[in-house]
């Protein structure tokens, strides 16, 4: 090996682990990669940023705003609305919500998907006395599936179609990916809807019809005002009493020292704040007759909050939402947007000391409240999504037909071959904004910066990947090792290896390595690369394991009650019925 490939090798297990790691951004590691392979001279530097331009870039961004377009017409709302009322069947109800989220996935971003789908989902299994933890990673992994459908459902679609350009000197068209792709993501659907929802842990408590409770127990934090009955009392007297209220005490701050709940026979005194874990509509009374107050102004208890114009709202955060990574007091909610924040809700909560040191991250589920039309106005500033609280309609927003049009036009375009995708969907997203379907800001914001920087960081990674000879020295070294073997189990190899990497790292990422290695590895057995790229189109977007596998799984953590450990349990099962559909249909269409 030279000097230059070992190098390349041990960029990429540097940047694998960082991404594993998960306490950096996954677009400043691949940030960090590009640089250290300028450093090393591995890529030539007025190479070093055209992956900006490149044509899957310039895709996946425009694909991003048409998604937004369609999501917010609210077209898949009323519909999913529509067929599952009155549904009570746990199968049903599931196949209802699942099969038109997976289909949206095939033609727009599969995170607008799962969070347009996400507060349908909600309120049904509130309806249905089910759990939210039921319908939610199923929903997350169909939006996935969806994604398989089409060159545009997801962002290593477009990518492995851009290097297939490259290598091979065509990309694959719109509906390329259909016959493979349909047959994988119905048959994760039969599996999920018949038998793998089975296997989801219920964490998250069962929804009630009128809304409230939905995602489970908050952390909140409470003061002890004066004139409490607390006061003078050892702490274990409030835990008593809060535990009849279904409620628990994690500790008691005061000043800059956390004292733990175990400490049971310290003095409360006044000012004390308790940081108590508990669904809020279960405070209610018994806040107001202990003396303490939530951490918001002129108003004592949750049921205040409703009376007037205030009401309260849940929101999750987003993948790349301006809030991420930020803490309670740099966000200064009621001094900026004059909304509070009552309590903030995940999977983890315990492990935190308190709300004000609290720094957010995707999947993060905040209660909210304020005015009707602040909180509002607040969710779409910071990137959040709206749950349960968010007011449904069955009928599609003005002017939907219009921007349904404007959308299929450009899929026209891009499928009867009249310019290549990026020129097809650009002029879409240019058309939806001189007709006041979209506005500036909200197709700038439509596009996550964190995605389209990861890509153009990583396209000249993967290009040094492949200059270095790593490429084919891998390509050499599997084939070698093989053998005798069948070229399917040589796709088999191809697909699990990728599901793995692809639970770990970026799934964009996780296209751009290994689609130029699968090229290679098919022309030294002298069999059609492109069943080896559809093998790693359905590796990428299999990412089932991990909740860091993929967005969407992030998005649904927090509001499903998910550890990190659950993700394996549908995930696993659903990777295997993926890989054996692939196997099944990949050779009858792409024929090896």
């Amino acid at each position: 090996m030279s000097f230059d490939q070992i190098t390349i090798l041990i960029l990429l297990a540097a940047a694998l682990g960082l991404f594993a790691w998960g306490r950096w951004r996954h677009d400043l590691v691949a940030l960090l990669v590009l640089f250290a392979a300028l450093l090393f001279g591995l890529v030539p530097f007025e190479r070093a940023f055209l992956g900006f331009g490149h044509p899957a870039v310039i895709t996946v961004a425009a694909a991003l705003v048409i998604s937004r377009a369609v999501a917010a017409t609210g077209i898949l709302d009323g519909v999913a609305l529509r067929i599952t009322r009155g549904v009570k069947s746990p199968s049903l109800l599931l196949l209802l919500l699942l099969l038109p989220a997976a289909i949206a996935s095939g033609f727009m971003n599969n995170v607008a998907a799962l969070a347009m789908v996400m507060p349908v989902a909600i309120a049904v299994c509130a309806s249905a006395g089910q759990s939210p933890s039921m319908a939610l990673m199923p929903l997350s992994f169909a939006t996935m599936l969806g994604g398989l459908l089409t060159l545009i459902g997801t962002p290593p679609n477009v990518i492995i179609s851009g290097i297939r350009a490259d290598k091979l000197g065509e990309p694959f068209h719109l509906f390329d990916f259909a016959m493979v792709g349909g047959g994988v993501a119905l048959a994760g659907l039969i599996y999920t809807v018949l038998i793998g929802w089975r296997l989801v842990p219920q964490r998250s408590p069962v929804a009630k019809s009128d809304g409230s409770d939905t995602i489970g127990e908050y952390l909140i934090e409470a003061s002890v005002a004066p004139g409490s009955s607390l006061i003078g009392q050892p702490l274990h007297v409030a835990i008593e009493k809060l535990d009849g209220q279904d409620a628990e005490i994690i500790g008691l701050l005061r000043g800059s020292v956390t004292i733990p709940s175990a400490a049971q026979w310290t003095v409360v005194r006044e000012g004390d704040m308790l940081l108590i874990e508990t669904a809020p509509n279960m405070l209610g009374d018994t806040l107001r007759e202990l003396g303490l107050m939530l951490l918001k102004p002129k108003h004592a208890v949750l049921e205040d909050a409703k009376t007037g114009n205030l009401h309260v709202a849940e929101a999750v955060v987003r993948p790349g939402a301006e809030i991420e990574g930020q803490s309670v007091l740099d966000l200064r909610l009621r001094q900026r947007h004059q909304v509070n924040l009552l309590g903030v809700s995940r999977a983890d909560a315990s492990q935190f000391r308190g709300l004000r040191n609290w720094r957010f991250a995707t999947g993060d589920v905040l209660l909210l409240q304020g005015e009707a039309n602040r909180v509002e106005e607040t969710m779409a500033q910071l990137g959040l999504l709206p749950l349960a609280g968010r007011q449904l309609s069955l009928r599609p927003k003005p002017g939907a037909i219009a921007t349904l049009l404007i959308a299929l036009a450009g899929l026209a375009a891009l499928t009867i071959g009249l310019a290549p995708a990026e020129i097809c969907l650009a002029g879409s997203a240019i058309a939806l904004l001189l007709t006041g379907r979209l506005s500036l800001r909200e197709a700038y914001g439509a596009i996550d910066i964190s995605v389209i920087v990861l890509l153009a960081a990583m396209m000249p990674v993967g290009d040094a990947f492949e200059a270095t000879g790593t490429t084919g020295l891998i390509a050499d070294l599997v084939a070698g090792l093989a053998g005798s073997l069948a070229p399917i189990w040589l796709l088999a190899i191809v697909i699990i290896v990728t599901m793995l990497v692809s639970d770990i790292l970026n799934n964009a990422a996780t296209a751009v390595l290994m689609a130029p290695l699968a090229i290679d590895l098919a022309q030294r057995l002298e069999v059609n690369p492109d069943a080896f790229l559809m093998g790693v189109v359905v590796g990428a977007t299999c990412a089932f394991l991990t909740p860091i596998g993929h967005q969407n799984n992030l998005l649904v953590m927090g509001p499903g009650g998910y550890r990190f450990g659950d993700y394996w349990r549908l995930g696993l099962p659903l990777e295997i019925v993926s890989l054996l559909a692939a196997l099944v249909l990949i050779p009858i269409f792409w024929p090896l």
